[in-house]
């Protein structure tokens, strides 16, 4: 086995099938900008067509150091900063988005169901939360359902952009 280097990754890569979803992601509240920087990078490699920014949450440009942690995807992936996250939401589902939170509701799909959940839907957009109390319960209530990340140990709860990581390449 040989680890794999800069243009033979691209080739190694190249071929893979388009994803079948059209993914966008909505960030609410993110306060890091480490994690905004962090989930730029895994959803750009996720295939993510474009990211919105809502409330708090850090919006590019980066600092040298965090154009680091997002390898400079910030340049790549299409994003916008949306100053009314409900009017936003109400415009997707009205395009036809299935509208999922990732968070733990009384209304979840677990994990390893997603992809049968999705299997049917064109349209996806995700939403994440504030690092230290989620999704909020305005955005909840115009979200079509959420998906839990089970946890098995006695952490109730991982980092956020280590969430949307998870969730994004689930399917």
């Amino acid at each position: 086995m040989k680890q794999l280097r800069k243009k033979d990754v691209q080739k190694h890569f190249k071929d893979l099938p388009n994803r079948i979803h059209e993914i966008i992601l909505t960030l609410e509240n993110i306060q890091y900008a480490t994690n905004v920087a962090n989930i730029f990078r895994s959803s750009e490699a996720a295939g993510v067509s474009k990211l919105y920014l809502a409330g708090a949450t850090k919006t590019p440009p980066f600092g040298k150091d965090l154009r680091k942690v997002s390898r400079a995807t910030e340049d790549r992936l299409s994003y916008e900063y949306t100053p009314n996250i409900v009017d936003h939401l109400r415009k997707l589902k009205e395009e036809g988005y299935t509208i999922i939170a990732i968070e733990v509701t009384d209304n979840n799909i677990l994990l390893d169901d997603l992809k049968d959940f999705l299997s049917d839907k064109t349209k996806v957009c995700f939403v994440a939360g504030s690092e230290d109390s989620g999704v909020s319960q305005k955005v909840l209530d115009l979200c079509d359902c959420s998906v839990t990340i089970p946890m098995y140990g006695k952490n109730a709860s991982l980092n956020v952009n280590v969430s949307v990581g998870i969730v994004l390449f689930s399917f």
